[in-house]
């Protein structure tokens, strides 16, 4: 199965079934990610190949500056550092999903202006271990961010990077570059690219066996059937 493939076929599927799957393999919560990782709305959902980015707390504090320019200097010294790795991102963004270690740490990685750059260049979404902030314009922009923090602050003086591309800790879990990573409204699972076939194929027989029972009991309850039944409708 191609990469392309796995990806249309996971998103097919509910994070429940493909949480399932995981289990039938023996990899009972080795992809459940803390159920502090949440989406910043309802409805957010994706699925994509995890581009990984570790950041680690700042070594030496902020200048204090005297002046909007020296700040603005300094703050540019700052960025070119800490999102060193947003150039290799939104070079190869398409079926990717940024994955952000900051050990939980309240700095705003990520917003409204970065946050539309990468959907600019076909990102999936974002999940951070970490804060996320200009949170009213992010969801007027439609950006897709689960995280665990919300914040104002910045990452200025804060926050510096520790590399990316490289295996990361995130709520709770290990992530490799190129595990597949699925987000829905129940929470973030990251299922290993060499077990998500394994993992589909249980999956998809949860969801049919589910949408058939649920089905009879939307006849039985006089519910109107929807989309989440499928073929069973």
């Amino acid at each position: 199965m191609t990469d392309r493939e796995v990806l249309e076929r996971i998103r097919a599927e509910r994070l429940a079934d493909l949480s399932d799957g995981m289990d039938a393999l023996g990899l009972v919560n080795v992809g459940s990610m803390s159920s502090e990782m949440r989406p910043i709305r309802p409805g957010i959902k994706f699925a994509g190949f995890a581009f990984t980015v570790k950041l680690i707390p700042a070594q030496r504090s902020a200048k204090a500056c005297t002046s909007v320019d020296e700040y603005l200097e300094e703050l540019g010294k700052w960025c070119a550092e800490t999102y060193s790795f947003m150039e290799p991102l939104l070079r190869d963004a398409k079926q990717k999903v940024c994955v952000i270690d900051m050990g939980g740490y309240p700095g705003g990685i990520w917003g409204s202006e970065n946050g539309m750059a990468t959907m600019k260049a076909g990102l999936e979404g974002a999940v951070i271990d970490g804060a996320c902030r200009d949170s009213e314009e992010c969801n007027i922009e439609k950006v897709k961010v689960f995280c665990t923090r919300r914040t104002f602050n910045h990452v200025y003086g804060r926050i510096r990077s520790g590399g990316y591309n490289i295996p990361v800790q995130c709520a709770g879990i290990t992530v490799q570059p190129g595990d597949v990573v699925c987000a829905d409204d129940d929470g973030v699972l990251v299922i290993p690219r060499a077990r998500a076939e394994e993992v589909l194929a249980y999956a998809q027989r949860q969801h049919l066996d589910d949408q058939k029972t649920r089905a009879k009991h939307y006849r039985d309850l006089g519910f109107k059937p929807d989309a989440t039944l499928g073929d069973a409708r």
